[in-house]
């Protein structure tokens, strides 16, 4: 018993000294099990986005979480370990990830806030683009709202920090990626910006992405600036701005005629909007003027016109040139012409008057006996006929001389002259009373041109003419004209007659106040009232989902009343700035098209319109087929009677957010285009066949996905009820009321429900087309965002 006891007290000592050393052994074993754990995981692989393999040892027991790219790496991965030497259990495991489809991504900037958006790769990526968010100005705010998420393409990060790039290029816009492809959206900082950016959309996209044609519109400049520069070689060189791709193309093709045997034509201008009222005419006038300059410039700075340089060689040509600038921009743009001219021509030398032939004067007093021979008596000028003489009776005693009867005056005669003026330039015709009047109203005529030349086909008639006097009158008829495009003016007795196009607004001005009796010289008066107009009569609009604005002129009250109403109605409604002006010398028809133009672009997601002359275009990107369908068939067939229309409508690629409003407007856009709810010829009962029955079921199971959206209800109506008296406004709302009936029976809350009956406004297909009976005559819906 001493012995047992005595070995088991030698239990202890071991016991302790087995103890350190496990202690001594845990933690550098618990490292080897993990190091060896985490290397067998590795099989499973690694892509960014995926969340990471993490490992856990807790004594032999291994906790494993994290993301496997494929499920044969995550089921090698798991058997790899649980093969490893010391490691007794492996609990947890690795999923596989799944890609985000779609793998979307955007920054938006609005004012002073940017948004970023979307799915990225990894927090190195997010990091990235957060930074060079707040790199765009110290006085920006950022909402990041990224997430990491697996599946995005390869050159993710590289194709974003360009972007990112390209929106401080932006005043306000987005720039987004949608799985490969990606597009820069909305209105550039700087002229300088827009071209960079329209560069950058010009060259290759990165590889694996393609870029999307989104609307990039130009910045707004204020004072709108051009100018073009002529050596003495001939040489031209052409800065500042232009609106448009068309704009420039014509300034090239006006350069290219007016100096084609001249040097070569230097284009540094750069695209932007803010152009002054009838820009493409005070460019054509000021190419004209600089081409009648030896070298110099002529500049359009905002409404002011400035030309400097070396005149015409001849003294009188170059003198016309500044009287034509005098009168072609007011009387203030006498000081803003800076010509020099040769010196004038010295005076000719005055010629000796004629000797006057003395006459013999027979004195006074009785008279002779003698008696002149017929022969001795004078004859009547050769220039008159000779006044018939009656003979007279001699009296008794001496003989007497018989006196020739003076001419008759020649009886007034009217006057009768008229100047037409074209792009040819200005042909007089008629007559002048000498020669000298003839002179000046030419020279006024040289005064007046726009362009080209003066043919003077007026001729000399002699005699006094009624009416004002024929200087004063023409010149002031010349100096109307000047301020026109192209028309005419006439003079018949005292009488003005006027037709044509005024070159720009003051122009109109100037011919409206005459047109009102307010600056006519003593003893004119109008003829009738002229039909005066402007000459690229415009009016434009531009709108995003932030805003937009409004420019140009328009006809009256009227139109402008109208076109706000339709803004007010919208969802824009305070968020667009009116600069149009009431101007009333637009073709007929014109308030009515661009109301038109207006309404069609409300309903876009962004563009633009213009309405210049009897042409409208409208522009733009929109979410929706039908809404793109209708405003084609507008710009088509909807205008007033001598105008056309082009739209360029396309279909965003990015853009259209995806959330429950979004997806009901879609698959409601899809039911119209599958099943058009049919009516009868003038009637608004809805026959539940099996096809209109399917169709109000489907539309009734998609309202109920997105019950906290406000659905408008629109009722169409084709042409050919007109033809037979019905009223189709009224028809088509009730065919909208009767859908919105067969919808509440199948569960939609009326709240949710208006409608809208459009007649015949808004045609799918042209009237008259095979189709309009069946696709005009519709309902279709329209989800509030």
């Amino acid at each position: 018993m001493a012995r047992q006891a005595g070995w088991l007290w030698g239990l202890v000592p071991l016991s302790l000294v087995w103890a350190a050393a496990n202690a001594l052994n845990t933690e550098p074993v618990r490292r080897d099990i993990e190091a060896r754990a985490l290397a067998a995981s590795a099989v499973a692989g690694s892509a960014a986005g995926a969340r990471g393999v993490s490992v856990r040892v807790s004594g032999r027991d291994v906790y494993l979480d994290g993301e496997a790219v494929t499920a044969d790496g995550a089921s090698k991965a798991l058997a790899q370990l649980q093969s490893e030497f010391g490691v007794r259990r492996v609990l947890g495991g690795l999923t596989q990830v799944i890609a985000q489809k779609p793998y979307s991504w955007s920054a938006t900037r609005q004012g002073n806030l940017v948004t970023l958006s979307g799915f990225v790769p990894d927090e190195a990526t997010a990091m990235a683009t957060l930074a060079a968010a707040r790199a765009l100005g110290p006085g920006f705010k950022v909402d990041d709202q990224q997430k990491v998420a697996f599946g995005a393409p390869v050159g993710f990060a590289e194709l974003a920090a360009q972007l990112m790039r390209d929106l401080g290029q932006l005043s306000t816009g987005k720039v987004a990626l949608d799985d490969t492809r990606y597009c820069v959206e909305g209105t550039a900082a700087t002229p300088q910006s827009f071209q960079s950016l329209r560069e950058g959309a010009a060259s290759a996209s990165p590889k694996g992405f393609t870029r999307v044609d989104c609307m990039l519109s130009p910045a707004t400049v204020s004072p709108y600036r051009w100018s073009a520069e002529k050596t003495a070689s001939g040489a031209v060189t052409v800065t500042g701005y232009y609106p448009s791709d068309a704009a420039r193309r014509e300034i090239g093709a006006l350069l290219g005629r007016t100096f084609s045997s001249a040097g070569a034509v230097t284009d540094r201008m750069l695209q932007a909007a803010g152009e002054p009222p009838a820009f493409a005419s005070r460019v054509a006038r000021a190419v004209a003027d600089l081409a009648r300059l030896r070298s110099g410039k002529v500049e359009l700075d905002g409404a002011a016109y400035r030309i400097s340089g070396q005149g015409p060689d001849g003294y009188e040509a170059c003198e016309a040139l500044k009287l034509n600038i005098a009168q072609g921009d007011g009387p203030d743009s006498v000081a803003l012409a800076s010509v020099t001219c040769p010196p004038p021509p010295p005076p000719a030398p005055k010629s000796e008057p004629a000797p006057v032939p003395s006459v013999d004067v027979p004195p006074t007093g009785p008279a002779t006996p003698s008696v002149p021979a017929p022969a001795s008596q004078p004859s009547a000028p050769a220039s008159q006929p000779s006044a018939p003489v009656n003979p007279i009776p001699a009296a008794p005693g001496p003989a007497a001389t018989a006196e020739p009867r003076p001419a008759p005056p020649i009886a007034p005669r009217p006057l009768q002259w008229r100047a037409e003026k074209s792009e040819s330039g200005i042909v007089l015709s008629g007559a002048a009373p000498d020669a000298a009047a003839k002179a000046a109203a030419l020279e006024a005529a040289r005064a007046a041109l726009s362009g080209g030349e003066v043919i003077d086909r007026t001729v000399i008639e002699a005699g006094q003419r009624g009416g004002p006097d024929y200087g004063e009158a023409t010149r002031f008829a010349l100096g109307l004209l000047g301020r026109m495009a192209q028309g005419s003016v006439s003079l018949a007795g005292s009488a003005l007659s006027l037709t044509g196009a005024a070159a720009d607004k003051a122009g109109w001005q100037v011919l409206d106040d005459a047109l009102k009796g307010k600056a006519l010289p003593a003893g004119l008066s109008l003829s009738g009232r002229p039909a005066l107009t402007l000459r690229s009569y415009g009016f434009s609009a531009s709108i995003d989902r932030s805003g937009g604005y409004l420019s140009g002129y328009l006809p009256d009250a009227a139109a402008k009343d109208a076109i706000a109403a339709l803004i007010e109605a919208s969802p824009l409604r305070g968020r667009i700035s009116d600069e149009t002006e009431i101007l009333p010398a637009a073709p007929t028809g014109f308030g009515v098209a661009a109301r038109g133009a207006v309404q069609d672009l409300l309903r876009l997601d962004l563009g633009s319109a213009s309405v210049v002359d009897r042409e409208v275009n409208v522009r733009g990107l929109t979410c929706r087929a039908l809404i793109r369908d209708e405003v084609q068939t507008n710009l088509a067939s909807g205008l007033p009677d001598s105008f056309s229309g082009k739209a360029e409508i396309g279909m965003r690629q990015t853009g259209c957010v995806i959330d429950p409003p979004s997806n009901c407007q879609n698959e409601l856009d899809a039911l119209t285009q599958r099943y058009y709810v049919m009516f009868g010829q003038g009637t608004a009962v809805v026959t539940l066949d099996p096809v209109t029955e399917r169709a109000m079921t489907e539309a009734a199971a998609i309202l109920k996905q997105c019950p906290a959206s406000r659905v408008t209800i629109e009722g169409h109506a084709n042409l050919d009820g007109e033809r037979s008296g019905f009223n189709n406004l009224d028809l088509s709302s009730r065919r909208a009321l009767r859908v919105r009936e067969e919808l509440i029976r199948r569960g939609i809350g009326p709240a949710q429900l208006e409608v809208k009956g459009y007649g015949t406004d808004r045609p799918l297909v042209a009237h008259g087309d095979p189709e309009a009976r069946v696709k005009n005559r519709r309902v279709q819906f329209t989800v509030a965002k």
